[in-house]
């Protein structure tokens, strides 16, 4: 953590009363809020790790091996070799993305940073313990431009703090891409195809890789930015996110909220 973040924690609790995210009820601005107050983080619903190491979806089985992945995925693979997502992105959490997109609430990047790095050392321990360099999924210029900043930047900076690792900005929006919402995976792919792509550089070839986001859906996005960074002569790739919007059919998913 910098001197920045550290001060700006520790005293903006102390200036201005911080309300929760998701009820407005006063919290304390503790370390690990997320800007949630107690009861609402309670209502979290974390992702366990018996989930398709490429989609996420969540897996009936016994002892099923980390990298197992549905037949859909197995059929279509993706890029990366596994993903992990914490949380459904469902309500409370659907209020603290917000913030951090929307509001410019820059802070809870960090917070969320922290959680990953938590989960990450509980269930991969062994496997990022080479860990070369965290990078995250860019923005079209003109999206930085009108937001200020990168959300899912916000979460791997600090998250490659936490981890040890350097972070790089190693992949740009080569072209702007219509919303992602409401498209099935087959119209995101398109959507996406050639969008992405790495900066010029030699600290690829050969390194394993954590690429950031902060909402997964289909893992198309996701998907596109391991593609470039495979191209680029990526070892391995491990894409993270903070949330993953639970699919049709699955618990929550009808309370799930998606700008």
């Amino acid at each position: 953590m910098t001197v920045t973040d550290l001060l700006f924690e520790k005293l903006l609790p102390i200036l201005l009363p911080l309300s929760c995210l998701a009820c407005d009820r006063l919290i304390d601005g503790g370390r690990h809020s997320l800007g949630l107050c107690v009861r609402c983080r309670g209502r979290l619903m974390p992702l366990g790790a018996d989930r398709c190491a490429g989609c996420g979806r969540p897996l009936r089985g016994f002892d099923l091996p980390a990298s197992f992945r549905c037949g859909s995925c197995r059929r279509r693979p993706r890029a990366y070799d596994r993903l992990i997502a914490l949380w459904a992105f469902r309500p409370p959490l659907d209020a603290v993305i917000y913030g951090l997109k929307f509001q410019r609430l820059e802070s809870l990047g960090l917070h969320l940073a922290r959680e990953m790095a938590r989960e990450m050392a509980d269930r991969l321990r062994s496997e990022l313990a080479g860990l070369d360099l965290v990078v995250w999924v860019p923005l079209h210029w003109r999206r930085h431009l009108g937001r200020g900043y990168n959300q899912a930047e916000r979460i791997a900076r600090p998250l490659a703090r936490e981890l040890g690792a350097p972070c790089r900005r190693v992949l740009v929006r080569a072209r702007a891409t219509p919303a992602q919402t409401g498209l099935v995976r087959a119209r995101r792919a398109a959507n996406l195809h050639g969008a992405i792509r790495t900066r010029r550089g030699d600290w690829i070839a050969g390194r394993r890789i954590l690429l950031v986001d902060d909402v997964t859906t289909t893992g198309a996005t996701l998907d596109a930015a391991a593609t470039a960074l495979r191209a680029a002569g990526a070892a391995e790739i491990t894409a993270i996110a903070a949330a993953r919007t639970p699919g049709i059919g699955e618990p929550s998913a009808r309370k799930t909220v998606i700008w």
